[in-house]
């Protein structure tokens, strides 16, 4: 009697303890590598996104306070002009009545001075006429 053949079966059994062996040793940590890298990406994922949503409320609130620092400083521009203006007015009319109470002192004073040098016209106007009466008569006036 013949006995049949064992070397399939024994290949089909080195095979299986061979795929065995391997996947005990080799596929399960490799496959385990893979899974933890997995979720330390997908981990690294959410902090990234965690981290995105905060950066971009932070510049939100950032960009809202930009704009009401701008906002105060527009109207404090606006206050300062408005001041500088007023001052401008203010000046220019202490000005004016300075220039006005000036030129009254000077229409004053042009106004003595022609006073008394329309007196000492008169006054010289008399000894003219009669130097010149004198020098034209060639004699001298009876005073």
């Amino acid at each position: 009697m013949n006995l049949p053949n064992v070397s399939f079966l024994l290949v089909v059994a080195c095979f299986w303890l061979a795929f065995w062996v391997v996947h005990r040793q080799l596929v399960r940590p490799i496959l385990a590598l893979l899974d933890e890298r997995e979720q330390r990406v997908a981990s690294g994922r959410e902090a990234f996104e965690k981290a995105k949503a905060a950066l971009e409320q932070a510049l939100a609130a950032r960009e809202k306070e930009l704009a009401q620092v701008a906002a105060e400083a527009q109207k404090e521009r606006a206050r300062l002009r408005e001041e500088g203006h007023r001052q401008r007015r203010e000046k220019l009319e202490a000005a004016r009545a300075e220039g006005q109470r000036r030129l009254a002192e000077f229409q004053a004073e042009l106004e003595r001075e022609t006073q008394w040098a329309r007196q000492q016209l008169k006054v010289h106007t008399l000894q003219l006429a009669r130097e010149l009466a004198q020098r034209l008569l060639g004699r001298a006036l009876a005073s």
